[in-house]
């Protein structure tokens, strides 16, 4: 056994597999287990718990809000004997907030300013003393080079709605004694106070230069803290942007004697408006048409992208130029992580480099329109090539749901139930959600007659309709995942040849996630079924699981409780049951790893795993999916790997937890008994930086993580 833990398949592992061929062992295990959300194939699959990447579309194309530009109010500073009392000018001063970012790829520092800003300074008639009373920032106003950026700082992070102002508190100032002449000559300072940044109080240390110079004192002092200690980040969005943690404030102030200066209210309104726009493209001839390809069925009125931002008019794209340019430049947007290193792939959504430097361009040029700006941006024509599935047999939810569990992100189950009264072949679906703007992604298994009586059970203890899949049965009960629905997903069509057999008493469960705001609309989806007609015989497609270990110790040195191996399998148990904390440990049986051996690839921030399989029978390889969590860092799916045959069939070097894709071939791609899919995830801290620090292993939560492929075969003859 070599440290890397991969192996070309052994008879340990063949004998494993054949187990699980048979629905038993460690993956039969796995299939009765109710965690199947985001794994399986022939879905475009999203998953997403708490505040989703994807939200942070709404905040990036929205237009710019009116900004109050009132001035805070500080406490005033009691006058002391023999002391002069001089009050910030706000038109003349300035806070800078600096942090080092990764937008869109390039490394870079943002920089974000105000001028926001009120307080005052005492100084001695004999210039021997120096003191600062509080000190009030408005960072609402904060800005930047790029509403993007200011958008997301103000609304996930600072909350600044609701927290509109950080205070400097209890603030003293070291200065030698008798140095603040009124000369005009600078003297070093420190400033030491307590800093609340919603309602987090930290201390703080400023160290700069203070200069008197008649009735004008002006101070330039600068001090660093860590974003993680008041809860506003580091900023992480996968693909998108990632901060340090640590943030240098500058504090750029002049101040003006008290008795010959009366602040203003606010400050005056910013004159700030574009210099003239360069031609640039059309946007009729060039803009548009990529919009109206690429965005607008999302983000139409009534879609699922509309609660983020609707897309209706060139008005609308207008309003939000920049921010179109970075979420296109990053290829954030449109959701298409599979990288160009892998076989072509069907129905690409990415842009090419040409329409992404257009719209840059016109971004760049200003946004300007040559058509009214309440021009129609209409959805495209869904592409010809897709055939639609005929309506042989339509199901609907038995009744509608409305959100009563009360949960933001509600993982519901409902049964579909077909009643076939003989044994028939689906052959295609489409999934219909009733609303667009509630429903997230859905998840359809089939499940055998054996499971109903269990099922049945699970629904009866949940009042409502259907039930909570994280709670009694869920969804991975012995079945196997059939259908899927995502936004943008187009209908199902597994051809003439092919499909997935039920027999009399088999039945669907489907799994909606359900993502809700402040409305809980009720939603009674509904699904549409093609059937092969009665009698015939039809190759049954099979969809392969292929499971690795996760191993993502603590760093050297960490002492929290769960970073113990131990208590993390134990924690897992208690959350998730015995089945959590077998697979936790016997997924290794797969790969010919231990635990030690993948826990020794890890610094502690960075792990990965690597495992082989074994293809159990032949046929072509029409679908393939990887599912990470929210650690992901990079997946890859390789057929024949370190062979001159190898075939890279799906490769994401940068992981998104929200937009796991279920990718298929241009062309099918055979595979043979006996041939090597190995399967590489990678995971990396970083990426969420705020977590409780814990021994990560195989399990089921969304603050968990998991390395699982699915791969959907069709075999060559019924």
């Amino acid at each position: 056994m070599t440290d890397d833990p991969r192996d070309t398949a052994s008879d340990d592992q063949s004998e494993a597999e054949s187990d699980n061929a048979r629905g038993g062992g460690l993956l039969g295990s796995l299939r009765r287990h109710p965690w199947r959300t985001g794994l399986g194939a022939l879905a475009l699959v999203v998953v997403a718990l708490g505040v989703a990447n994807r939200d942070l579309i709404g905040l990036l194309l929205t237009p710019e809000p009116t900004v109050d530009l009132s001035l805070p109010i500080a406490a005033p500073l009691e006058v002391g004997p023999d002391e002069t009392v001089y009050r910030i000018d706000a038109s003349e001063s300035s806070v800078t907030v600096e942090v080092d970012e990764v937008l869109a790829g390039a490394e870079r520092t943002a920089v974000l300013t105000t001028s926001g800003i009120t307080g005052s300074f005492g100084v001695g008639r004999d210039t021997s003393s120096l003191r600062v009373g509080e000190v009030a920032v408005n960072v609402e106003q904060l800005t930047s080079d790029n509403s993007l950026r200011d958008k997301a700082l103000h609304h996930e992070y600072l909350d600044s709605h609701d927290y509109p102002e950080v205070r400097l508190r209890d603030a003293t100032v070291e200065a030698p004694a008798g140095a603040v002449s009124d000369d005009g000559s600078e003297v070093p300072v420190t400033v030491r106070g307590q800093l609340t940044v919603k309602e987090v109080v930290r201390p703080v240390t400023f160290t700069g230069t203070a200069a008197l110079d008649g009735d004008t004192l002006t101070a330039r002092a600068s001090g660093t803290v860590l974003l993680s200690e008041f809860g506003v980040g580091p900023i992480s969005k996968a693909g998108l942007v990632r901060t340090g943690d640590e943030a240098r404030l500058t504090l750029d102030l002049t101040a003006v004697d008290a008795d010959r200066y009366d602040p203003p209210a606010a400050l005056e309104v910013r004159s700030d408006a574009p210099a003239e726009p360069g031609a640039g493209p059309s946007f009729a001839t060039a803009v548009a048409p990529i919009l109206s390809s690429q965005c607008a069925s999302c983000h139409a009125e009534g879609q699922i992208g509309s609660p983020h931002w609707v897309l209706e008019t060139a008005g609308d794209a207008q309003a939000v130029a920049d921010g179109l340019a970075v979420v296109t430049q990053s290829r954030y947007m449109p959701p298409w992580h599979a990288s160009d290193v892998g076989i072509p792939l069907q129905h690409v959504r990415k842009l090419t480099d040409e329409q992404i430097r257009t719209i840059g361009d016109w971004a760049r040029a200003g946004a300007p329109l040559d058509v009214p700006a309440e021009t129609p941006v209409e959805p495209a024509p869904a592409p010809s090539d897709v055939r639609v599935p005929r309506a042989d047999l339509t199901i609907a939810l038995p009744q509608p749901y409305a959100g009563e569990s009360g949960l933001q992100d509600d993982y519901r189950c409902f049964v579909l139930d077909p009643a076939l009264a003989e044994r028939r072949f689906i052959t295609g679906y489409t999934f219909v959600p009733e609303r667009l703007d509630v429903v997230h992604h859905a998840l359809v298994y089939r499940a055998p007659a054996a499971s109903r009586a269990k099922i049945d059970a699970a629904e009866a203890r949940d009042p409502g309709s259907g039930w909570n899949c994280a709670v009694g049965m869920g969804p991975g009960s012995g079945g196997d995942l059939v259908a899927g629905w995502v936004p943008g997903q187009r209908p199902a069509d597994f051809g003439e040849e092919a499909g997935f057999a039920f027999d009399p008493g088999d039945f669907l469960v489907a799994q909606i996630h359900y993502h809700y705001g402040d409305a809980r609309p009720a939603d009674r989806s509904y699904m549409t079924f093609e059937l092969a007609p009665p009698g015939a015989q039809l190759a049954e497609l099979d969809t392969r699981e292929l499971v690795a270990p996760v191993e993502l110790p603590c760093p050297p040195g960490r002492t929290e409780p769960l970073c113990d191996r131990n208590a993390a399998i134990e924690d897992v148990r208690v959350r998730f049951g015995p089945g959590g904390a077998m697979l936790a440990n016997g997924l290794h049986r797969f790969c010919r790893s231990t635990p030690e051996q993948l826990a020794a690839l890890s610094d502690g921030n960075l792990a990965r795993t690597v495992c082989d399989f074994r293809a159990l029978n032949d046929g072509d390889i029409v679908d393939v999916l990887g599912h990470m969590h929210e650690y992901g860092a990079t997946y890859r799916l390789t057929l024949h790997p370190d062979s001159e045959r190898q075939t890279v069939l799906l490769d994401i070097p940068v992981w998104d937890f929200d937009w796991q894709l279920n990718y298929q071939p241009v062309e099918p791609v055979p595979i043979a008994k006996g041939d090597v899919l190995r399967v590489e995830c990678t995971w990396d801290r970083s990426i969420r930086p705020t977590q409780p620090m814990r021994y990560l292993v195989f399990a089921e939560g969304t603050d968990d993580e998991m390395c699982f492929s699915t791969v959907t075969v069709r075999p060559r003859t019924p």
